[in-house]
């Protein structure tokens, strides 16, 4: 198997949700093991003989049978670290999640089905995001067929006209110009340094615009405005979680932000919010699935900072692909369709979009493409330019810069790179951001050199602080 298949979902949590999901008539007592063989038609006997034949490829001899898994899921016995990491290895999950998991939060489930491109689905999406759920870090929702299906189908359909038959009031024009101005400035304090302060008011503002599209009345054109608006702090929300990791969360708010775009006739920000689901499909080590994501996403584009975007982010998928002549075409289109962007043509959920952005990703394609001197000079240019502003992209393109040292075997360089990284991302506040620089220091762990020692003993301290 592979990270694009559908086992690769990270231990979702069982629940039932509103409309059905394909798990059919999934109950909370039953065991996600016996969804997961469910889900892939899999017999006891079959996962059985998978999980021996990987322990062969491993080197191990293991007695697992039908009867181990049955136990495992009566719950009549819990199953060794060994099997484990070999069900770990069966089913796509990063051996990381079984040290901060305990058996079986751990396992994928079965996976929810995206919301079909119609009136009724987009509704459905969108108040999907208003329940409340238990949303566990690093969880994921949805399938990676099942993902890469929404962009497919969004590429598509166009949207149907809306309904100006909902029962309520008629929305006041007042109110939603209020609301229209209200997201605009919750969007732009989301990329400020006291982002995670604003969570709350992005979320009601988000439930007070579902709220007005369920029980309101409006024309067209007023329904095209609320969906708008409902798109972008949805949009907004899904960063919040992401930055969180909350990864569930972020999937569905940005699956609620391309239908909510998509009724409003907005083809780049629907873009845009497919192309975030892309980007935390290569974060979460599945750049299959952001290349087949993005090919969907880009077909509709018509602003060039959109098309830029998403060709820098399929350059990332396809360098940690290992593919440089892919990563390289898409590297020169996202420069191209960046020196075509104007004021009056950049959507604002791309107003941020910069040559600082594609310098530092291109050092983070050469990167991972084994060129580390190449990789640190771009991501440097990157972090000279980036606005000031933009504390979590710093943190972030800090930590490429300091795992490009240490690929080129500077320890010293590496060791004050990640420090600077590391106090960055405690700033931000961030999860994602402090993961991935605390993921960059524990590989440190044996290395013996002085500064990477200093480096431990300080995270250590501050992180205890």
């Amino acid at each position: 198997m592979t990270p694009s298949q559908d086992a690769a979902g990270y231990g979702k949590v069982l629940q039932q949700a509103p409309g059905g999901t394909s798990g059919g008539d999934m109950k909370l007592d039953r065991h996600p093991l016996t969804h997961i063989r469910r889900h892939h038609n899999w017999s006891m006997d079959d996962l059985a003989r998978l999980l021996r034949d990987q322990a062969r490829r491993l080197g191990l001899r293991s007695g697992i049978d039908r009867n181990r898994i049955w136990l495992w899921e009566s719950e009549r016995a819990v199953p060794g670290q060994e099997s484990q990491t070999l069900l770990a290895a069966v089913l796509d999950v990063p051996l990381a999640y079984i040290g901060r998991h305990p058996w079986p939060t751990w396992l994928p489930a079965a996976f929810e089905q995206p919301a079909a491109f119609s009136p009724s689905g987009s509704r459905a999406a969108i108040r999907e995001v208003q329940i409340t759920r238990m949303d566990r870090r690093s969880f994921l929702v949805f399938s990676s067929s099942a993902l890469v299906d929404v962009a497919a189908d969004w590429a598509r359909i166009e949207p149907r006209h809306l309904s100006q038959a909902l029962d309520g009031r008629r929305v006041d024009p007042d109110l939603l110009s209020w609301l229209e101005q209200r997201s605009g400035e919750l969007r732009a304090h989301a990329n400020g340094p006291h982002h995670h302060q604003i969570s709350g008011l992005v979320d009601a503002h988000l439930a007070t615009t579902i709220d007005l599209l369920d029980h309101s009345r409006y024309t067209t054109a007023a329904g095209r405005r609320l969906h708008t608006v409902a798109a972008g702090l949805a949009h907004c929300a899904g960063w919040l979680r992401f930055d969180a990791d909350r990864h569930a969360g972020a999937q569905r708010h940005w699956q609620a932000a391309v239908h909510a775009a998509h009724q409003a006739d907005d083809r780049d920000l629907a873009a845009v919010a497919l192309s975030d689901l892309a980007y935390q499909a290569a974060w979460l080590a599945r750049p299959a699935d952001a290349v087949r994501i993005l090919e969907h996403a880009r077909s509709r584009t018509r602003a060039p900072a959109v098309r830029s975007l998403l060709d820098l982010r399929r350059a990332r998928a396809c360098a940690v692909l290992r593919d440089r002549h892919a990563a390289g075409l898409a590297l020169a289109s996202s420069e191209a369709e960046l020196d075509r962007m104007t004021p009056q043509s950049t959507p604002p959920a791309v107003s941020w979009m910069s040559q600082s952005d594609i310098d530092a990703d291109a050092g983070r394609c050469w990167l991972d493409l084994g060129d580390p001197a190449r990789a640190d000079a771009a991501i440097s240019t990157g972090l000279r330019d980036l606005d000031p502003s933009r504390s979590r992209t710093k943190a972030v393109f800090l930590t490429y810069r300091a795992e490009s040292s240490l690929r080129d075997r500077d320890a010293a360089a590496a060791a004050d790179g990640a420090r600077a990284a590391f106090d960055a991302a405690l700033d931000t506040g961030a999860a994602r951001c402090i993961d991935l620089v605390s993921a960059l220091i524990r590989r440190l762990d044996g290395r013996t050199e002085r500064p990477l020692a200093e480096l431990r003993d300080y995270a250590r301290e501050r992180l205890a602080g």
